[in-house]
């Protein structure tokens, strides 16, 4: 017996079965983002889409030498933070004085960097800001948001989450 369809009933079956698709689809991938939210109150202040690779750097004016410190931090291929550099101008109290393991301790240009250093950083990562510390963060190739500026003095959760592309395409409602 053959079965046959109207015409009306066979486009909402097809649409229904693209629609279906696009939802599995969507819910089978995964985006990842870089936040930075205020703590306790979880108000979203900075967020970025990342791949495994990408890299950021947190800046800040040191409270004791009151000079810049740069910090490198790349997203690694189980998208947890890495710190694989930093980068300062002089050395003192709570400043680093050398490298450890494979680290590598150099000198160029009038900063001191330690390379190489593979730390791994477990998230949450609690980051205190202050309104003086210049703590600013720079991602990829845009300019850097100066979170100093922008929220004071406040402690900022910095993570990874893992969303699936439906809940991404829908701005995070589930």
């Amino acid at each position: 017996m053959i079965f046959m369809l109207n015409k009306n009933y066979s486009i909402i079956l097809i649409t229904t079965i693209i629609i279906m698709l696009v939802i599995i689809v969507l819910f089978s991938f995964s985006a990842y983002t870089l936040e930075l939210r205020t703590f306790p109150d979880n108000e979203l202040i900075f967020k970025r889409k990342v791949n495994v690779g990408d890299e950021f750097t947190l800046k800040y004016t040191h409270s004791v030498a009151c000079t810049p410190v740069w910090e490198i931090f790349m997203i690694d291929e189980n998208y947890q933070l890495k710190l694989i550099e930093t980068d300062f101008l002089d050395h003192g109290a709570g400043l680093p004085y050398a490298a450890f393991g494979e680290e590598v301790f150099t000198i160029e240009k009038d900063k001191f960097k330690i390379t190489n250093m593979n730390r791994i950083i477990y998230t949450p990562f609690y980051y205190r800001i202050g309104k003086i510390r210049e703590n600013i963060i720079y991602f990829k190739d845009e300019g850097g948001v100066n979170l100093s500026s922008l929220v004071g003095d406040k402690l900022l959760t910095l993570d990874i989450y893992k969303k699936n592309l439906l809940n991404d395409f829908l701005g995070g409602i589930f």
